[in-house]
């Protein structure tokens, strides 16, 4: 989760490459955002496994 949205963290080799983020309206896609600004991610460092619900 970004920004209370649900998001998916890209790595290449291990480092984060960038943050896509969906921003959901009516359980429909409204926005697709992807983030590669070094300084924006700084603060994505934990992972959250992924479950069903």
């Amino acid at each position: 989760m970004v920004n209370g949205n649900p998001a998916l963290v890209v790595r290449l080799d291990g480092e984060i490459d960038g943050v896509l983020a969906i921003r959901v309206e009516d359980t429909r896609i409204a926005g697709l955002y992807y983030v590669r600004n070094p300084e924006k991610l700084t603060r994505v460092e934990s992972e959250t496994p992924l479950t069903l619900r």
